[in-house]
């Protein structure tokens, strides 16, 4: 290369750098897309959430947290502002892949200490909202960008963080087409399922108490419910959520309020959120109480995933019909017929959603197209796609954020509402289809503090009262065309989509789980003193098995230990039934001599069982007839077997059930015998008999000698 190129190429990098930089800010060079950032910045808090006419000033605070492998210094940040999103492609391009934010920056604000590894330090970040460019209704990409020197390297940008800023300015009423219509899904579902054990008649055995934590005052779950419940004085804004309610979160508090246990490394202890359940449920009960309410697939199960196990029973029908939990708990029945279903949706699982009574499905819009539903029982089923613009605003909400950042939920709901706001028709271009409804879907994970959840609540209400949309009943939205809009070509990672289906092994884990509580069953029968009817042991396993199929495990890497936890369930129920055999040797005092063992039922139904013996070579055993056992019984029984040698020798006693599945564990018995055996005993006559012979015949000699001598 000459000098002269050399010479061109560097004016050309400095015209297109100062293009770039904003006046006074510090030279940085932008790290390269797709590394992990080394400054991990974490929005707290932002005033306003959306800018109305009286705003005239904009301020952020963060906390930045070094989370490279070398100290920090020099770090500063600013607020820069990018162009107003006009169209719903333009925006979900935005939420994709941020763009240049040039049109407006506030100062650089820095952080006065050095930051090891590990260490944060909070900032504020406050410029006027002339300076940023926010002068007219619009959604504006906003960017905090935090800038660095880490040791032994130069200056950077080192973190950032990418929202929305809605500005209503004087927008009131300018919304073109009229203002859409919003419902809220209001998700009240755990972030993964803890129920790990449930025997029968006993307590509840949770994987760990992070729900006493969730369930009481300052919790996730109580947050959700507190925030919604203080916004009922806003009749229309409180009409427009609907509460969408996991069956199985419902089982697991109503479980906890009676008092339940916790696994932990050194057994299992007594859980610690038995009030808390027990206020959460009534206050749940009073939220939703003559409200709209929902129902999740039981666990938030994947219904497509759930549709590959083998089982003698539908699983997903399982999964779906579990509107009977809810009403039992709640004392409400959900809205029938309708479901919010995550994962993939395969024609089969929509054949059993429909079997169930699943007439309506509201899903990803991933899913809009899924399936030919040309089953009869589909026909009349309609897959109702939540808004994808919205969903895409919402992915940093998520509990288990898949985009390779860290969650940042504040950011996520505020996203959310910005793409509501364009929605609606906010800001030049962009306008709302006449008509039309946005259905609002969160994450079901979501996780934002009370705080968040108001602020979010309190930015829609500021939406319906600028006239850009108003509140809608769940009904309304579904028969107005929710979630049709476009305009998500371009998704940002992670949030709602639709993922792959389960590993093969965990899918073959579960199917074996089903195929062996298909045997117990069988092998089961009720006591008439106890009454107690066998599918009350075995439904059980099958909810194991469909909470190992719940979208909660998605990018958490956690299928194989939910499939895990549902196997173990199955091999402590079958070790209830289980024979045991003397501590001492057994002699037989005959080759006929049975053999003692005592055979033990632990659970509450009458159980047939097959007995084997086997590694007896000394042993013959008898056709042993299968043994019903009655339910809590303990019964000893003598096992005729037939002695083949003398000496001491071993032999394992097992049980089964009739179709062949291990029932408790094999016991080792030991066997001393003296006697002989049959071709012994044949031996040991016709000695006897020749002795005698030979006996005879010297005494008959003897007699004829003496009297020939005599003679």
């Amino acid at each position: 290369m000459t000098k002269r190129s050399a010479f061109v190429l560097a004016l050309l990098f400095l015209a297109v750098q100062s293009l770039f930089a904003a006046p006074g800010a510090p030279r940085a060079q932008a790290q390269t897309a797709g590394t992990d950032p080394v400054l991990r910045v974490r929005v707290e808090s932002m005033s306003p959430r959306l800018a109305g006419p009286d705003d005239t000033e904009l301020t952020v605070d963060a906390v930045v947290t070094n989370v490279g492998d070398r100290p920090v210094s020099d770090i500063v940040a600013r607020a820069q502002v990018g162009q107003p999103q006009s169209t719903p492609a333009q925006l979900a391009q935005t939420l994709a892949e941020p763009p240049p934010s040039e049109s407006g920056a506030s100062p650089w604000v820095g952080v006065p200490e050095r930051l090891g590894q590990g260490e944060s330090a909070r900032l504020t970040i406050t410029a006027p909202l002339a300076r940023l460019g926010l002068t007219e209704p619009g959604v504006y990409p906003l960017l905090i960008n935090v800038n660095g020197t880490p040791a032994s390297g130069s200056a950077a940008r080192l973190g950032a963080v990418n929202l929305l800023l809605p500005v209503l300015g004087d927008a009131q009423g300018q919304s073109n087409g009229g203002p859409a219509g919003v419902s809220v899904l209001w998700p009240i579902a755990p972030r993964e399922p803890k129920v790990v054990g449930t025997p029968h008649g006993g307590r509840t055995v949770l994987s760990d108490d992070a729900l006493a934590t969730s369930l009481a005052p300052g919790g996730r779950l109580h947050a959700l419910v507190a925030a919604a419940e203080s916004r009922r004085g806003d009749t229309e804004l409180f009409g427009s959520l609907c509460f969408a309610v996991d069956p199985d979160l419902l089982d697991t508090v109503d479980a906890m309020s009676r008092g339940y246990a916790v696994r932990t490394d050194s057994g299992t202890v007594t859980g610690r959120g038995t009030e808390s359940a027990r206020r959460w449920l009534d206050d749940l009960r009073a939220l939703v109480a003559n409200h709209c309410v929902v129902a999740l697939p039981y666990a938030d199960a994947d219904l497509g995933a759930l549709a590959e196990v083998d089982s003698d029973i539908d699983l997903v029908r399982e999964a779906v019909a579990s509107s009977a939990t809810i009403l039992n708990v709640l004392n409400l029945e959900p809205r029938r017929g309708t479901l919010w279903a995550r994962g993939e949706l395969s024609d089969a699982a929509l054949e059993a959603a429909a079997g169930a009574g699943a007439t309506t499905v509201i899903t990803s819009p991933d899913n809009a197209g899924t399936g030919d539903q040309s089953d009869t029982s589909a026909q009349d089923q309609r897959l109702v796609p939540y808004d994808p613009l919205v969903a895409d605003g919402f992915a940093l909400a998520s509990a288990r954020y898949p985009g390779g950042g860290s969650a940042q939920p504040a950011v996520g709901a505020q996203n959310a509402v910005g793409a509501v706001a364009l929605r609606g028709g906010l800001g030049a271009g962009a306008a709302a289809e006449p008509g039309q409804s946005v259905l609002l879907a969160p994450p079901h994970d979501w996780t934002l503090t009370q705080d968040e959840l108001s602020a979010m609540l309190d930015s829609l209400g500021r939406l319906h009262g600028a006239g850009l949309t108003r509140p809608v009943t769940l009904e309304d939205a579904l028969n107005t065309g929710a979630g049709a809009q476009g305009g998500a070509e371009a998704p940002a990672p992670g949030g709602n989509r639709a993922t792959s289906a389960l590993p093969d092994d965990v899918i073959d884990t579960l199917s074996e789980v089903e195929s062996t509580a298909a045997d117990l069953r069988n092998a089961m029968s009720v006591d008439p003193t106890r009454q107690v009817e066998p599918v009350s042991l075995i439904q059980p396993l099958h909810n194991a098995v469909i909470r190992a199929t719940s979208t909660a495990w998605r990018g958490a890497g956690d299928y194989r230990d939910a499939a895990a936890a549902a196997a173990g369930q199955v091999r402590q129920l079958s070790g209830k039934v289980s024979v045991s055999t003397p501590s001492q040797p057994v002699s037989l005092a005959s080759e006929s001599s049975p053999l003692p063992v005592t055979l033990s039922n632990d659970l509450p139904v009458s159980v047939t069982v097959r007995i084997t013996l086997d590694n007896s070579p000394g042993l013959r055993p008898a056709q042993i007839d299968d043994t019903p056992l009655a339910a809590h019984s303990r019964v000893s029984r003598l096992l005729p077997a037939e002695t083949l040698r003398s000496g001491r020798f071993m032999v394992n006693v097992s049980l089964a059930t009739p179709g062949g599945t291990t029932l408790g564990h094999t016991s080792r018995m030991e066997l001393t015998s003296s006697e002989f055996g049959e071709v012994m005993v044949v031996l040991t006559a016709t000695a006897g008999v020749a002795l005698v012979l030979l006996a005879g015949r010297r005494i008959y000699r003897r007699v004829r000698t003496r009297g020939e001598e005599r003679g």
